[in-house]
């Protein structure tokens, strides 16, 4: 029998956590410029999408981590990802989707994953910050389409981003670790896509990326706080792009 894989050091946490917030399960749809935002489930929105041309997205890991408004409960896990999959093939017509993972779930990849998908490292580079010496990190980002080889999307199987300044972790951004902006767009920049989804889009760091790419984006949140912030934060982007060099 399969025993979920937890994280120890989100499974001590959970002695102080306390319940998620419930989300607001109304409907709001957002246009600012080349984006779409809907705050809303996305297992409520996927379905009406059709034709996108790629998925750029950091879902949830399932390894219990102490979301504001998402039981992140590892024994939910296996079913999310069994109704996610399909649906990203569907809206992209099994075009180039790029996914966050934790290494911890890797023994369940096979299962998910459509057959052939490949593993491109997410490397960080942090800096010395609160007292805590400078280290590295990866993060495994899996790749599938039937359409298209890896080599055809991106130009290489990695990318360092360096996290010195320290940007986008500290100040307003309400999520607890947002994908780093510059190793997000090297995805957004590189894939041959005119619109890309994220149907996590937490605090619009995707959104951000497709803005600065040139690409239309179609972003889904239901948590308010995030949702608010990643509007925030499209909208001075697109104002940037428009506003006279």
């Amino acid at each position: 029998m399969h025993t979920s894989v937890i994280n120890p050091f989100y499974a001590a946490r959970q002695r102080f956590r306390r319940p998620p917030i419930a989300a607001d399960s109304s409907t709001e749809v957002v246009t600012i410029g080349p984006a779409t935002l809907y705050r809303a489930d996305c297992f409520d929105v996927l379905p009406l999408l059709s034709g996108i041309d790629a998925v750029v997205t950091d879902p949830p890991y399932g390894i219990g981590f102490a979301y504001r408004s998402y039981d992140d409960a590892p024994e939910k896990y296996d079913e999310f990802m069994h109704r996610l999959v399909p649906e990203l093939v569907r809206v992209t017509d099994d075009g180039p989707c790029f996914v966050w993972q934790s290494p911890l779930k890797a023994d369940r990849w096979h299962r998910w994953f459509p057959r052939g998908f490949r593993i491109i490292a997410g490397c960080k580079i942090y800096p010395n910050r609160d007292g805590k010496r400078r280290c590295f990190a990866w993060d495994p980002i899996i790749y599938w389409s039937g359409r298209s080889l890896l080599k055809d999307q991106i130009p290489r199987d990695w990318h360092v981003a360096d996290l010195t300044p320290w940007d986008g972790y500290d100040g307003a951004n309400p999520v607890p670790c947002p994908r780093p902006l510059d190793q997000v767009r090297y995805f957004c920049d590189s894939v041959r896509a005119d619109t890309i989804l994220d149907p996590f889009m937490g605090s619009g760091t995707t959104g951000v990326a497709a803005v600065l790419s040139g690409k239309r984006f179609i972003g889904i949140e239901q948590d308010p706080v995030y949702f608010d912030y990643a509007c925030e934060r499209i909208e001075a982007e697109v104002r940037r792009a428009r506003s006279p060099s």
